[in-house]
């Protein structure tokens, strides 16, 4: 069984010869034996003691809550538990480290083609981006209010070709307008441009034509 001084114990688990001397004082790490010079003699098993003082130190608990985790009976299972929580730390610290390189590897890849791109068009990409749910969901209403006055205008008509009666058309006809006048109102408020060139974001202002079969809007020219 090999013997160390506690030079040599501090030398292998790379501390202090002070720091030995400390843990001794504190009494996390005695000596196996001393000898007849007073030489502090430790053997392999103070040698792995000391490593996991260390590995304990490192995830944030004291001197006196190692000392006394060191005695206690169950020990060996409280620091099974306890280095089985230090691995999922470490593995998901490494996960996000990895996730984190890739992202800035990622971002090297491209240097190049982000200096062509001016801080106005980065601006611009990214209101299009947060905007393009906003405009499903418009696009989505469009659809849904269109459908609807086609059916309307749809038996109205049908209503009075097979009967003659016009009433329904009279009615319908009206509504179908004030449907059709919402979206319109609809889509200009919510719909920007943005000009090819100088990237300046704007609103419509022209006045849509549409017909009535559906709400298929146009730009005036």
């Amino acid at each position: 069984m090999s013997t160390y001084t506690t030079g040599e114990l501090a030398k292998l688990g790379g501390v202090s010869v002070r720091t030995i001397q400390y843990y001794d004082q504190k009494g996390v790490l005695n000596p196996t034996t001393i000898s007849d010079g007073g030489r502090r003699l430790y053997t392999d098993k103070e040698l792995k003691t000391l490593r996991l003082i260390l590995l304990l130190k490192s995830m944030g608990l004291s001197l006196a809550t190692i000392r006394d985790l060191l005695s206690e009976e169950n020990a060996n299972e409280i620091l099974t538990m306890l280095l089985a929580e230090q691995e999922r730390h470490l593995k998901q610290t490494q996960q996000v480290t990895e996730n984190q390189l890739r992202t800035v590897k990622q971002v090297q890849n491209s240097l190049s083609d982000l200096a062509l791109v001016s801080q106005k068009d980065l601006g611009g990409i990214e209101n299009m981006m947060a905007s393009q749910p906003k405009m499903r969901r418009l696009h989505g209403t469009l659809l849904f209010w269109g459908l609807i006055i086609d059916v309307i205008e749809v038996l109205a008509i049908g209503i009075w070709i097979m009967t003659g009666n016009w009433v329904p058309t009279a009615i319908g006809l009206p509504i179908v307008i004030v449907i059709a006048g919402w979206l319109v109102r609809l889509y200009y408020r919510e719909v920007r441009y943005i000009c090819p060139n100088c990237h300046t974001i704007f609103q419509p202002k022209k006045k849509p034509t549409f017909s009535f079969q559906g709400i298929r809007l146009r730009r005036e020219s």
